[in-house]
């Protein structure tokens, strides 16, 4: 565990959710031990036990994903800033399923035990928003199995990239920057498929204009796909 901060601080949308005139009292209240995490394997069983019982891990900084395999064939969910997680909570036990954390970058994770649960519970506005990142994160799971249905490797690539763009993309005159380090490694898992076939998938969206890698970030070019209505 490292130095307190104010989660108010470092969410800029839970900060607005307080009223000005309340919002000193609220950062006081709402200070929190904070967990760093290396780039790399997360061993979280190590870490988050002071959080059970409370709203669990909430990322400030950086980017993690969580990757869930069955017999070999692995799916994933990328987190960014905002995201709350309980990494303790799982389910399908029963499939032998296989579970791993890994961090993308170096992050950043505030604390939210009981014992922040009820210093903030004096702004419920606070615990219904954390509540509402949740289920967001459901939303997007199922997002993302309406992705991984689409049969053209390219095109379902291309969606998840514009899926990604909603929350991490930034305009620049050169197209839609996605400022996130996604291996083909990590992009297979995101997008269903093995990573052979990723890599030959990018070649192709690349040689079309609609892609290209400048650094870590990804640059998306043209309009965003539209499904049928």
């Amino acid at each position: 565990m490292n130095d307190l901060v104010s989660v108010l601080d470092v969410d800029a949308g839970l900060a607005e959710l307080v009223p000005q005139d309340r919002r000193a009292e609220a950062r006081r209240a709402t200070a929190a031990a904070t967990l760093g995490v290396a780039a790399g394997p997360w061993k979280e069983a190590k870490n988050p036990d002071r959080a059970r019982g409370g709203f669990g891990l909430l990322l400030l900084e950086g980017a993690m994903i969580r990757r869930v395999g069955i017999d070999g064939r692995f799916g994933a969910e990328l987190l960014g800033p905002g995201d709350l997680l309980r990494p303790w909570q799982r389910e399908g036990n029963v499939l032998g399923v296989e579970w791993s954390w890994r961090a993308l970058t170096h992050a950043r994770l505030a604390v939210l035990d009981t014992r922040w649960a009820a210093r903030a519970a004096p702004w419920p506005q606070l615990g219904a928003e954390l509540a509402g990142r949740a289920l967001a994160r459901a939303v997007r799971g199922a997002v993302a199995m309406a992705i991984t249905q689409q049969p053209k490797l390219e095109e379902r690539l291309w969606m998840l990239f514009w899926e990604l763009a909603d929350r991490y993309g930034r305009v620049h005159s050169d197209g839609v920057h996605v400022d996130l380090p996604l291996t083909h490694e990590v992009l297979s898992h995101l997008a269903g498929a093995r990573r052979p076939s990723v890599s030959g998938a990018l070649t192709r969206l690349a040689s079309t204009g609609r892609l290209r890698r400048v650094g870590r970030s990804w640059v998306l070019h043209g309009e965003p796909p539209v499904g049928e209505n």
